[in-house]
């Protein structure tokens, strides 16, 4: 943990909790993908760049969760350089309000914030008009947030930032924060193409064995939503699936906890309303969810 690596040619891994990528363009100039949770973490990754001689050209967002972007704005008013993301992951880094409250559903609770929804507002351009080093790819990962990216470098090295949740994380609980699960689904398999190619998830380890990882992944999408089907077999509210699935899981009773298990119910609620599997209706002014009576 908090070391470089070299993972192919001119491509390295800064490994700390939210790994980073950085990519030497030039003798003493690299491009970084992501910048770590806090001021901290980007102080770790500049003293790293630093040790080796190098300079930051620019940043590139994976997307715009507070563990991948909370030291963008100390990285760029410290070096200069300029941050890029997609329209639509920009916004919510240069309004960092947004997403919580996406997540909390109104103006966030500072009972919410926490380090991990609480990234520094910072200006960052739109990525289309990053002149990408030659043989620089950068490819869309929808799914885990609004317009996450993934970059590949002219090394054969895939950067595929949180499309993929570690097993072991899974394994405690197989329900992670998904802003659109039926986009998730669709990464899953367009990440399944880089099989046998070097893969760096965010919080996993690198990994040339991505279809693997990817499955398991997927199996866990499904069984939340086996999870949740069997549940509304009998009609509930949102706050009683969440109630059982806390349980189930063993979640910890927390504000944070709490919220995001509630996003995640909502999500899944979503994605299986779309495909015709639950319906709602409303009884003593409580909405209920329940499968589809053909079920």
């Amino acid at each position: 943990m908090f070391e470089l690596i070299n993972l192919a040619g001119d491509t390295y891994c800064f490994r700390m909790p939210t790994n980073v990528g950085i990519y030497k363009v030039f003798e003493n100039r690299v491009f970084i993908i992501d910048t770590g949770i806090n001021e901290k973490s980007a102080q770790r990754i500049l003293e790293a760049v630093e040790e080796k001689g190098w300079k930051i050209e620019a940043v590139i967002l994976t997307h715009a969760h507070t563990d991948h972007a909370g030291g963008c704005r100390y990285i760029t008013e410290t070096t200069g350089c300029s941050a890029y993301a997609t329209e639509a992951e920009r916004i919510f880094v240069e309004y960092p309000d947004l997403e919580p409250a996406v997540v909390y559903g109104a103006f966030p609770c500072r009972d919410f914030r926490g380090k991990f929804m609480n990234t520094p507002a910072c200006a960052v351009r739109d990525i289309k008009e990053l002149r990408l080093p030659e043989g620089m790819e950068i490819f869309h990962l929808p799914g885990h947030f609004a317009d996450m990216i993934g970059i590949r470098t002219p090394d054969d090295v895939y950067f595929v930032a949180d499309a993929v949740i570690a097993k072991e994380t899974l394994e405690k609980a197989p329900m992670s924060y998904i802003f659109d699960i039926r986009s998730q689904y669709e990464t899953l398999e367009k990440i399944k193409a880089f099989e046998g190619k070097l893969c760096v998830p965010s919080h996993a380890e690198p990994t040339r064995e991505i279809s693997a990882l990817a499955d398991f992944n997927r199996e866990c999408l499904d069984k939340v939503a086996e999870h949740i089907l069997n549940l509304l077999r009998t009609p509930m509210t949102v706050e009683d699936v969440v109630a059982r699935l806390t349980a189930l899981w063993e979640l910890p009773d927390s504000f944070g906890q709490y919220v995001l298990t509630c996003a995640g119910v909502r999500g899944f609620l979503t994605h299986l309303r779309h495909r015709g599997l639950v319906t709602y209706r409303f009884e003593n002014n409580r909405m209920l969810w329940e499968v589809e009576s053909a079920q």
